[in-house]
């Protein structure tokens, strides 16, 4: 399948999910999840309009589509009267929301790392470390903007309950620290690979 056809392919996916979400949010009177849906859909639009200035490649459109599906479905289905977010998927720790916030954040990785390099010095092309100290702070930034996101919706449409306590909040940052360092052991392949061709 050509790019142009994939790229076709997860634009008609994405709207399409993001039109079923949004009516079952508000059919629902899930308001908190009707304001994610329209925060993903502002996003979207940002990268349709920006993605070749951004040097995402179809891989990282197709990572992001996928999770804000991802998203939008674990605040949205239930199964066996549990909401997908709340449900577990190893023992009493690991829930389908920690596993959206690593794959989250390991994408954000991968963006911060397409937006940086071709910005890079010397210094830090051939620095490992630096590198991937510099992709994890953009990482984990991005992910508290993704919990003061959460806690607009907390303050404004009262989903404290939705949304979780401190402690939720300290492991959904600890899963997108996760997240991130995993993705850098990727880029670090794939730069070092770059580098060599150069």
């Amino acid at each position: 399948m050509k790019e142009k056809d994939k790229l076709r392919f997860v634009l008609v996916f994405t709207i399409g999910y993001l039109i079923l979400f949004t009516v079952l949010a508000v059919l629902r009177g899930n308001y908190e999840f009707l304001y994610y849906t329209l925060v993903i859909t502002q996003l979207m639009v940002l990268i349709a309009a920006l993605h070749k200035r951004m040097h995402l490649t179809t891989h990282i459109i197709i990572g992001l589509s996928v999770l804000g599906f991802l998203h939008v479905a674990g605040g949205n289905v239930h199964i066996a009267g549990v909401r997908l977010y709340d449900m577990h998927l190893i023992g009493e720790f690991f829930k389908f929301d920690n596993l959206v916030h690593a794959l989250g954040i390991l994408i954000a990785t991968f963006v911060g790392y397409n937006l940086l390099a071709p910005h890079l010095d010397r210094r830090i092309k051939y620095n490992r470390l630096l590198l991937g100290f510099i992709l994890v702070s953009i990482a984990m930034g991005i992910g508290v903007f993704n919990e003061l996101l959460e806690f607009g919706a907390v303050v404004f449409l009262n989903a404290a309950e939705a949304a979780g306590d401190y402690f939720n909040n300290a492991l959904d940052l600890f899963f997108n620290l996760i997240g991130a360092i995993v993705a850098v052991f990727f880029i670090h392949t794939y730069h070092a690979k770059q580098l060599k061709r150069k």
